[in-house]
């Protein structure tokens, strides 16, 4: 989860002075020279990582200047960001992800060509592989803060705004599909499929409710998937003013499919209530059932197979595998 709140908006947990990166880690000498301490300041992300050590490579190997100003709260998920000022004071955010530094430079493209068209979508202003993998983003500061939950206004205009993304990738067709609807064959049996006797059950059945050929999305809309209240930052009227952390890549598909994660992501299911939801289900009430029970069980399969394929705990992908096969049947 990614958080661009404005200073003093729910969305800051930390503020730091403005100061060179070097004098916040502190330093230690070992064998005689001396070694930058960084700490740990995200601990609960899935990737736990130090910002100082980030904003230090990034500033090395690209003259960016950057400062570290504050961080974002903290709320586990697979990301997390860290605030920084350019030396000609415009103010960023930093992010680091695992997804592939092709796919976060067109990421980069379209987002940037989004927000030319005036939608509320960060600026991304640098893209660089670090040294241990990883990809670190700069990107636009938006304004706005989150909400700790939904209520009518913001529910209808978290909706509305993922409704904006309607055909936005309409002339764009190299932009990918959702991981969870893969192109090529064999993707999932790669990762669900070693399960053994259960991944290889939950494939069957997904190519059966598939009605026995994988499921193609279509569309053209610009999908977020990842969307969720913890994701999106809105004004004291309850409308939208940014929509971030994209560290898992912009795709083109069908946009309801962004809003099925908020009945299974942790993050949906402490901030969307059976109200609020109900205005998330008449959205979803365009979706054919058929198509909807085949996105669903997509989802389900495709967190299956993100849990093998980032090597997480044995008890985080039996949790997975266990809800998927109560979904699938």
């Amino acid at each position: 989860m990614d958080s661009h709140a404005r200073r003093g908006g729910s969305g800051a947990r930390r503020l730091l002075p403005v100061a060179p990166v070097g004098p916040l880690a502190g330093q230690e000498r070992r064998g005689g020279e001396a070694v930058t301490e960084h700490k740990i300041e995200f601990r609960s992300s899935e990737n736990p990582w130090a910002p100082t050590a980030v904003i230090e490579e990034v500033n090395a190997r690209t003259g960016s200047g950057l400062v570290l100003t504050g961080l974002a709260d903290q709320d586990g998920g697979s990301s997390s960001a860290a605030f920084v000022a350019w030396p000609d004071g415009r103010e960023s955010a930093i992010t680091r992800t695992r997804t592939s530094l092709a796919v976060m430079r067109q990421t980069a493209r379209v987002l940037n060509e989004v927000r030319r068209r005036g939608l509320p979508v960060p600026e991304h202003q640098l893209v660089l592989e670090l040294s241990d993998g990883y990809v670190a983003v700069v990107q636009e500061r938006l304004p706005g803060r989150h909400v700790s939950a939904l209520d009518a206004t913001t529910a209808a205009s978290f909706v509305t705004m993922n409704n904006r993304f309607a055909g936005l990738l309409r002339h764009d067709p190299q932009v990918p599909r959702p991981r969870a609807f893969p192109d090529a064959d064999g993707v999932f049996e790669h990762t669900v499929g070693r399960l053994g006797k259960r991944g290889r059950r939950l494939l069957a059945r997904l190519l059966e409710i598939d009605g026995g050929r994988p499921f193609r999305m279509q569309g053209d809309d610009l999908v977020h998937t990842d969307y969720t209240p913890g994701n999106v930052l809105f004004d004291a009227d309850g409308n939208v003013t940014g929509v971030v952390d994209w560290n898992t890549g912009a795709v083109r598909g069908d946009r309801h499919y962004a809003l099925l994660g908020l009945h299974w992501g942790s993050i949906g299911r402490t901030t969307v209530g059976p109200e609020e939801l109900k205005v998330v289900e008449n959205e979803l009430a365009h979706l054919t059932p058929a198509t909807r029970r085949s996105y669903e069980a997509h989802w389900m399969v495709d967190q299956v197979h993100e849990s093998v394929l980032k090597a997480f705990p044995p008890e985080r992908v039996e949790t997975d595998v266990a809800r998927a096969e109560k979904f699938l049947g």
